[in-house]
């Protein structure tokens, strides 16, 4: 397992379930993929590595001793909202589903005993959708520094912003400069 301080480049995938048997199980099976698995029997070491760490998948079990899963995807998502989530259970309550989509905002639901196949794939969705997700975050981070430049940019030089396009949506270039521009172009002769 790496220190915190430690560069990970494959995804990061979190696996708690209070049962060491079936988290064994899901280690091996997730393990075949590209992909860094972090395994804990204890929903609050899994709160540290999502501290401490970009994860990109949590996978839980619901019914585990001090925090059950909803609890722990709950607080996942709000400690890393990119974190896709998603709910391993036994129990065939409708109920539990309802409260951790509800909670933790799942991405998908695993029925225990589990198909290896099918883990392997939910969780490599999950790391599709955690990419995305990603892109997403840093597409609305470029957007919001675009925006405060162009703020900061008008505050400092008001009007500059402002521009004028023709009806071809050609920008259309004012006949007049002012002493500062042509200065600074060092058109002046």
């Amino acid at each position: 397992m790496p220190r915190e301080d430690e560069q990970v480049t494959q995804p990061i995938v979190v696996v708690v379930d209070d049962n060491a048997g079936v988290l064994a199980a899901a280690v091996k099976v997730l393990k075949q993929l590209d992909v860094h698995v972090l395994a804990t029997t204890d929903a609050y070491e899994a709160l540290d590595w999502l501290s401490t760490r970009d994860v990109a998948v949590v996978v839980s079990d619901y019914e585990m001793p001090r925090m059950n899963g909803a609890e722990l995807l709950s607080h996942a998502r709000r400690q890393q909202p990119a974190a896709v989530r998603i709910l391993m259970t036994g129990m065939q309550a409708l109920e539990t589903a309802v409260d951790a989509i509800n909670r933790g905002e799942i991405f998908r639901y695993v029925q225990k005993p589990f198909d290896a196949s099918k883990m392997r794939s939910v969780v490599d969705d999950a790391v599709s959708r955690h990419r995305e997700l990603a892109l997403v975050a840093a597409d609305h981070e470029a957007v919001v520094r675009r925006e405060v430049f162009y703020r900061e940019l008008e505050q400092d030089h008001p009007g500059l912003t402002n521009v004028s396009r023709d009806d071809e949506g050609v920008y259309v270039v004012p006949d007049v400069c002012n002493a500062d521009a042509v200065r600074f172009l060092r058109l002046a002769t």
